[in-house]
């Protein structure tokens, strides 16, 4: 048969053996690797992930029923097997905005294998409106009731609790700044009865290492203070006062003042056993404090942090259900980025990040398999 190459009075030329065996072993190694992606993204995406932070969006109006509907369409669209709902920590009373675990338990009741609650709004609101010298036994009594009446309902955990929470203006004009320290005697007193109650704190700490001026991109909401004053040493004063109190910093890897970097990061979790940290992933960037860079890449340095504390990172999305989709927080990108740190992580990983730790701290009933 002549050789298509070439005229047919004409020899093909011969092609050595050793050109033929390394032209299969590449088409060989190729075949091998394009299995091994589509089989881990195959891996991945049966993964059932538990989003530990989420809200129901209530400014200006709070339709919780229609917030309830679209977190379960978003959920089935992003194979999202369960969500842990719980009231933003609101700091002064708007009664026609607030909310707590008493308004989120009819979607437990609805549908008991996609969510489950957390509360402590109104403790937050006793937090930031108690100075601290002003807790005295009957303040105590108080905060420890209507904390256990948390429990009692059913809660797996208290939350959102902030210390230092800034106002970010992609979240808009209304996005509260809060701030107290993390030694408060309350804030102490709940770390005493979270661990009583064997039931984590979900905790928003923006961290100031040291006093440090208020980054330029955060000056166009005029609630955030011009300087801010380090809370590093009292957030070690509060991971330290209870050894048995299981504490989730939320927001790592896309935070406001970029401080939560992989050395840090590394630095509180040797320095803490508990203490865990839940992803929130809107979007990558460059510095190190993102564990995405701008293509949605994991970096390295975060995958590595991963793998020394399997057991202590998972998902938090922070988004804000609302009647037509997610208002504020994360949004479809940011669903998708956690998602996209699932596929990156390695196999040994992945399950560990997108739901089995969840379960473990918060204990959960596994979810079922789709």
């Amino acid at each position: 048969m002549a050789c298509p190459a070439h005229p047919a009075h004409l020899a093909c030329p011969a092609v050595p053996a050793s050109v033929l065996k390394k032209e299969a072993s590449m088409k060989k190694t190729v075949v091998a690797t394009t299995l091994a992606v589509f089989a881990a993204w195959a891996q991945a995406d049966a993964l059932p992930l538990i989003d530990t932070h989420a809200h129901f969006q209530t400014i200006p109006y709070k339709e919780l029923e229609a917030s309830h509907k679209t977190a379960l369409a978003t959920m089935d669209r992003m194979n999202i097997a369960r969500s842990l709902l719980m009231p933003q920590p609101f700091a002064t009373l708007t009664p026609q905005w607030f909310y707590d675990i008493e308004d989120l338990l009819f979607t437990v009741k609805a549908n008991p294998e996609r969510f489950a609650v957390l509360g402590g709004s109104s403790l937050n609101l006793m937090i930031h409106g108690t100075p601290a010298d002003a807790v005295d036994d009957a303040v105590r009594a108080r905060f420890r009731k209507r904390a256990q009446d948390i429990v009692a309902l059913g809660a797996v955990g208290f939350g959102e609790i902030s210390v230092l929470h800034l106002s970010i203006p992609a979240m808009g004009p209304r996005h509260a700044y809060e701030n107290v320290p993390a030694d408060h005697p309350l804030l102490l007193l709940l770390a005493d009865i979270a661990a009583e109650n064997n039931i984590p704190i979900d905790l928003h700490c923006d961290l100031v290492p040291e006093d440090m001026p208020l980054p330029e991109m955060l000056r166009a909401n005029a609630l955030n203070p011009p300087l801010l004053e380090g809370n590093l040493p009292a957030f070690r004063r509060l991971l330290s006062h209870n050894s048995m109190t299981k504490i989730v910093w939320v927001h790592v890897g896309f935070e406001p003042l970029l401080t939560r970097h992989p050395e840090r990061v590394r630095k509180m979790l040797q320095d803490y056993p508990n203490l865990y940290m839940s992803f929130r992933l809107n979007r990558g960037a460059p510095r190190p404090a993102a564990a995405l860079d701008p293509d949605g890449k994991l970096k390295a340095t975060w995958t590595d942090l991963v793998r020394e504390f399997p057991d202590r990172f998972m998902l938090g999305s922070d988004s804000f259900y609302a009647r037509n989709g997610i208002a504020r927080g994360s949004s479809e990108e940011g669903l998708n980025n956690l998602r996209g740190l699932i596929e990156q992580l390695p196999p040994d990983l992945a399950p560990k990040v997108a739901s089995e730790n969840a379960i473990h701290l918060y204990r959960l009933k596994s979810p079922p398999v789709k």
